[in-house]
């Protein structure tokens, strides 16, 4: 995830607060999410681009949670997040001068699964088939 920076104060994960269908998720490690448009130039007969276009627009979303989290979310699913209806994650990052960001994802989960390592706090990451992304909404 970027640094924000804003009267040079960053956002850290500490200005976090993380909104997963309707409530509040503290074991979230990670969330990361990004819109991409397709552009290409345009050419005529000439061997020069005479103006460019921009095509479909594609987004992309991957969240860590820490096991707490997923127990709590597969068992509101029925077990079976891959069945789970679309959801929204709401992301909002606030500062110590009180500026907001809030973004919004609308997604369904793409994978389940588990990581079990040697690791103390055991979590997984999820592709997530990102819907809709809403910047600053």
């Amino acid at each position: 995830m970027a640094t924000i920076r804003k009267n040079g104060k960053a956002y850290d994960s500490g200005d976090v607060v993380i909104v997963f269908d309707g409530e509040v998720i503290d074991e979230v490690k990670e969330i990361s999410y990004s819109t991409e448009q397709e552009h290409q130039v345009n050419h005529s007969l000439s061997n020069k681009a005479t103006s460019w276009s921009m095509g479909k627009i594609t987004n992309k979303a991957t969240i860590t949670l820490y096991m707490p989290a997923i127990v709590k979310i597969e068992k509101k699913a029925g077990g079976d997040l891959l069945k789970k209806a679309p959801f929204d994650i709401q992301v909002t990052y606030v500062n110590d001068y009180n500026e907001i960001v809030n973004d919004k994802i609308t997604a369904k989960f793409q994978s389940q699964g588990r990581d079990v390592t040697g690791e103390m706090g055991l979590s997984k990451q999820f592709e997530l088939f990102a819907i809709d992304i809403a910047y600053h909404f």
